[in-house]
């Protein structure tokens, strides 16, 4: 049975439900910042999926990124699966901007998270559902 490990329960909210995935939000209002979850028990890497779910996990990043796009309008979009801390597989798909806190370099370990205000996290997440829905 598929579980949300405990640490992305922690540290994202809920947006939506894809084909595969689960798509949270990371609470940290930084950075317009995506979690794509599998949701498959007992996966850690991309290649633990079968040809047509990594098909699918593609397709499904690149609709994150459409979306990221439609509603931020980002200079850039950071897409990556580490897994370091967290083992289950993960894939982070993140709004970029020339004046962000971490620009240029990578945001991990650069600034502690700044959680959301109530009223901007339910404003965040209703753009990103309602551009999820319209499948931008």
């Amino acid at each position: 049975m598929f579980n949300l490990h405990d640490q992305l329960r922690r540290d994202t909210l809920a947006v939506c439900r894809m084909k595969l995935c689960l798509v949270q939000l990371m609470n940290d209002s930084q950075y317009p910042w995506l979690i794509l979850v599998p949701a498959v028990e007992n996966l850690t890497e991309i290649s633990d999926l079968n040809e047509k779910q990594r098909k699918l996990l593609i397709n499904e990043i690149a609709q994150a990124q459409r979306v990221l796009t439609h509603v931020f309008k980002p200079h850039k979009l950071n897409v990556g699966a580490l897994g370091n801390m967290v083992p289950q597989l993960h894939v982070h798909v993140v709004a970029r901007f020339r004046d962000d806190p971490a620009w240029p370099a990578p945001i991990w370990g650069k600034l502690p998270p700044r959680p959301y205000e109530e009223a901007d996290l339910r404003a965040t997440i209703a753009r990103l559902q309602n551009a999820f829905i319209a499948r931008v």
